[in-house]
């Protein structure tokens, strides 16, 4: 070793010894041990994430089956609709109530 390593060596050994080890290991313990409570403490937080994003998608599903549900009763209602509109219709075509169709209809009947 040449006399200027020794000499570092001596300076790190003197700050060392006045203010002791605890610094030291501290930061020892810091740098071994802290990438693992950080690590620990993103995978707690991307656990959280999952499960808020399960709960979306879950409440996505029930989403998605009450506007099925809506939707097959909107198609029934529009079936209903239609096929009261189609008995309107006809009777609309067939009334012999109005006096101007019952005219109509004797004229025709009769020919002229």
């Amino acid at each position: 070793m040449t006399p200027s390593q020794i000499a570092a060596l001596q300076t790190v050994a003197f700050i060392l010894d006045k203010i002791g080890t605890w610094p030291v290991s501290t930061l020892c313990a810091v740098v071994v041990i802290g990438p693992w409570f950080a690590m620990a403490y993103i995978a707690w937080g991307q656990s959280r994430r999952f499960e808020a994003v399960t709960k979306m998608y879950e409440n996505n599903v029930a989403l998605v089956k009450s506007y099925e549900k809506m939707a097959a009763d909107q198609q029934d209602l529009i079936i209903l609709n239609t096929r009261q509109m189609e008995g309107v219709n006809n009777r609309v075509d067939s009334n012999l109530f109005c006096p101007i169709l019952k005219e109509r209809s004797r004229k025709t009947e009769v020919g002229g």
